[in-house]
């Protein structure tokens, strides 16, 4: 491969990574009722597209002559890799990014039949429309031209990378964090109870949230309270970006976890906007 081609190949990665996300985009943006930068990164790009378009492109031409081949391949490379991709992102952070695992015909929550249909639609579409499109814009462009947008974006796209991954780690690391809060709280509950021999089965029966509100009656739990509080709202821009990005996320070692977490979030953007309100009824 010569070094235009390769500079070409990584310009259409990109091209094909914001495309992608800008799907991700309204398709969860219309439900939600406002913008969602859908995607593990901070910047306009979903590189699983780009990796996906690309591997549909080099692997596919040979069956491009039939759409009955080109949907089923694409439908089999394109899921591949979307199962690939979370398995990575599961193993690296010890969280299920995305979870399939109420829609019918799923493997392990990480892929859907729904979902590859529509990506071997995708891909058929890729191949036969876009791509040309796309591979003529593209080799319009001078070599200098190539070589300079390849070097800038992969530049960007190294930068948010670095920044992606460790906001995930943070998140993981919090995560853990709030695990361990309320592993303490269930043991600090279970003690009180133990003493409390006569209302064992009812103080039992209560949920955690239950009981750790029964300590704070008592004034034996303030100081684990203010830890939960403390690791819940402590959560900065990247971090709800990328809860809002995945809303399915789950925290399999606590999923109590992340609903702690979510729930830190939510109460501070209610407490933002009944501010933002008292301020503008003030004026």
């Amino acid at each position: 491969m010569s070094a235009e081609t390769f500079c070409g190949t990584v310009l259409c990665f990109f091209i094909y990574s914001f495309l992608g996300w800008c799907c991700e985009c309204v398709y969860c943006s219309i439900p939600a009722g406002r913008f969602i930068n859908r995607g593990f990164l901070n910047g306009p790009l979903c590189p699983v597209y780009g990796f996906g378009a690309l591997a549909v492109i080099h692997c596919l031409t040979p069956v491009a002559f039939s759409l009955p081949l080109l949907f089923v391949c694409g439908l089999l490379v394109t899921s591949a890799l979307e199962y690939f991709t979370g398995w990575l992102l599961e193993t690296i952070f010890h969280a299920k990014w995305w979870d399939y695992s109420n829609m019918r015909f799923n493997i392990r929550g990480r892929v859907c039949l729904l979902n590859s249909v529509l990506f071997g639609l995708l891909g058929v579409f890729v191949m036969r429309v876009l791509h040309p499109f796309v591979g003529r814009m593209v080799g319009s462009l001078s070599f200098v031209m190539l070589i300079w947008f390849a070097s800038a974006l992969t530049t960007l796209l190294a930068v948010d990378l670095f920044l992606s991954v460790r906001t995930a780690l943070q998140l993981s690391g919090k995560l853990d964090a709030l695990r361990d809060a309320l592993e303490d709280a269930r043991a600090r509950t279970d003690a009180v109870i133990m003493e409390k021999k006569l209302q064992l089965e009812e103080q039992r029966a209560l949920p955690l949230s239950d009981r750790i509100d029964r300590l704070l009656e008592k004034g034996e739990g303030l100081r684990l309270h203010e830890r939960l509080n403390a690791l819940a709202g402590s959560h900065n821009a990247l971090h709800r970006r990328m809860l809002d990005a995945f809303p399915h996320m789950q925290f399999p070692r606590s999923p109590a976890s992340l609903d702690a977490l979510r729930a830190g979030v939510a109460r501070m953007r209610a407490e933002k906007k009944e501010r933002k309100d008292a301020k503008r009824d003030g004026k």
